[in-house]
């Protein structure tokens, strides 16, 4: 049974799905992790674990919650106590999810994300109400709120429409925000944001405000400008700095020229690594996060690392973007 404690709310901001690292042995590498986590969440960005960036699908349960409890302990004693964490909970079936969500929140997880289960993808595509079924269940069955997770390239090409995200939102009072990765999330951003500023019960019927995350950084600017509420992104592994600075800049309630300029400025930047990060993946990330700090190069097998050609490639197109981090960091010197 999970415990009855308070829970962190999720507010807007910065997600990073962080990678899971990996020893020579395919083991659990702690250090590299807590080196990673930190250098993320003193910038302010909330750590997501266990998710797609984190190879979920290679990670035992008792993996999943010596994560979940390493990133607790790591974040107390570094005086963040107050960071909450976002653990992916999702399993092959409503049971398996549950059971999941139930063993985060022991471990110390204040809010889960869901992907859709892929093996019985065609399945799930006949008959929609499946969809919104599974959500309402494993909403009702988690002790800690769940955000639901919308990225067709990871769940055997399933894409929610907004119809079916907003039948969840309203069925699921314990669903506390969607992301969306996939083609026309602004879209689907502005009807779901319609639905809730026309209906003020979507929010008062819950206990925190329903959040929209983006799932990708490269347009963050017009996700907010839409009534989005920030972005879990994987660009921030390689530049917590321009992805903290965006956010702020995107936040401002009343921006300066000048402003405007330096957002459009990173957000180009931030776009053009992001296009070749998404495809790229756990393995484009592993490279170059190896590259740039020593950590384990592999993903789990069968997954192996880029090769050479591939990877100098891709360090390539970030170059710009670390180059922007550099000018952020000597600038708050």
């Amino acid at each position: 049974m999970s415990k009855s404690i308070q829970r962190r709310r999720l507010e807007p901001g910065v997600y990073g799905p962080l990678p899971t690292f990996f020893d020579d042995n395919q083991e659990l590498d702690l250090q590299s992790y807590k080196k990673h986590l930190l250098n993320l969440a003193t910038k302010g960005i909330v750590p997501v674990c266990s998710g797609s960036l984190g190879e979920a699908v290679h990670l035992s349960y008792e993996e999943r919650i010596t994560i979940i409890k390493f990133i607790r302990t790591t974040l107390d004693e570094a005086g963040l106590s107050s960071a909450p964490i976002v653990a992916g909970v999702g399993g092959s079936s409503t049971k398996e999810t549950i059971k999941l969500a139930h063993d985060a929140a022991d471990a110390g997880a204040d809010a889960g994300m869901v992907i859709l289960p892929a093996y019985y993808a065609a399945s799930l595509n006949a008959d929609p109400e499946q969809v919104v079924q599974y959500y309402v269940d494993i909403c009702k069955g988690s002790p800690i709120p769940l955000l639901l997770y919308n990225f067709p390239a990871n769940a055997a090409g399933q894409d929610m429409s907004s119809a079916v995200i907003e039948a969840v939102m309203r069925r699921a009072p314990n669903l506390c925000g969607v992301k969306l990765t996939c083609g026309g999330s602004i879209g689907k951003l502005v009807r779901l944001n319609a639905a809730i500023n026309t209906d003020p019960t979507i929010n008062t019927s819950r206990s925190f405000p329903f959040i929209l995350l983006d799932g990708l950084i490269a347009d963050l600017i017009p996700w907010v400008q839409s009534g989005g509420h920030g972005t879990v992104s994987g660009i921030p592994n390689f530049a917590p700095l321009a992805g903290m600075k965006l956010w702020k800049l995107c936040s401002k309630p009343d921006p300066s020229e000048a402003d405007l300029k330096e957002a459009a400025r990173i957000q180009a930047i931030l776009s053009n690594a992001d296009v070749a990060a998404v495809p790229g993946g756990i393995r484009a990330m592993k490279y170059a996060l190896h590259k740039m700090n020593g950590y384990g190069i592999a993903p789990r097998r069968p997954l192996l690392p880029l090769k050479q050609a591939e990877g100098e490639a891709f360090m390539e197109v970030l170059r710009e973007l670390l180059e922007l981090e550099v000018e952020l960091a000597t600038a708050e010197t």
